[in-house]
């Protein structure tokens, strides 16, 4: 049964990645894209990264699984943003 679970949680985190790579190729503004780069990767990593946390036992690779769904979680949306702005700043952009 575990094995099961463990198994769900990688495929729909790789399912989600999957879907991120094609909004990346099907969206047609740098804003959608964005969008789709971040949120559903962050979701794809977090589900991949629980199902590793399920399957190790050690509590090393645990607290490694956290610390690195952490640091997704907090540089992704400030990469988001630095890269939209960027991209409003240098396109001419004088919207409000």
């Amino acid at each position: 049964m575990n094995d099961i679970i463990i198994s769900v949680f990688i495929v729909l985190g790789s399912l989600w990645i999957l879907i991120a790579a094609i909004g990346l190729l099907r969206f047609k503004d740098l804003y959608s894209r964005v969008h789709a780069a971040t949120k559903a990767t962050s979701l794809g990593v977090l589900l991949i990264t629980l199902g590793v946390i399920f399957y190790f036992d050690y509590w090393d690779v645990r607290l490694k699984s956290i610390l690195i769904i952490l640091f997704i979680y907090l540089t992704s949306p400030l990469a988001a943003h630095s890269i939209a702005k960027s991209f409003r700043d240098n396109s001419g952009f004088k919207g409000t």
